[in-house]
C-alpha cells in the first residue's frame, strides 16, 4: 500500500494544517513528514498508521494506492 500523496496534502490544506500540526496529528516527527513530501522517504508501517490516525473519517481507498501483488508476480513471472 502506497499513501496517496496528493489526497493527503489536498486534506491537509483543506483543514488548514500546517506540515507541523498534521505531524502531530499523525503521531510522527515533523522530519519524518518533511522527507516524505520531498520523496527523500517512503512510508513506512509509522507513518502509513500515522496517516489513518490523522485522518479517521476518510475512506482507505481515497488515502492509499494498493497494489495487487498477484498482477505484480504474474507480471514479473511473464518477463
Amino acid at each position: 500500500m502506497r499513501p496517496n500523496k496528493e489526497y493527503i496534502l489536498e486534506l491537509v490544506n483543506k483543514n488548514n494544517w500546517s506540515q507541523n500540526k498534521f505531524a502531530k496529528k499523525a503521531g510522527v516527527s515533523n522530519a519524518t513528514i518533511s522527507r516524505w513530501i520531498n520523496g527523500k522517504r517512503g512510508a513506512g508501517s509509522e507513518l502509513i498508521a500515522g496517516i489513518i490516525r490523522a485522518f479517521p473519517n476518510e475512506s482507505i481507498n481515497k488515502l492509499f494506492f494498493f497494489i495487487d501483488i498477484v498482477a505484480v508476480r504474474l507480471q514479473k513471472s511473464t518477463d
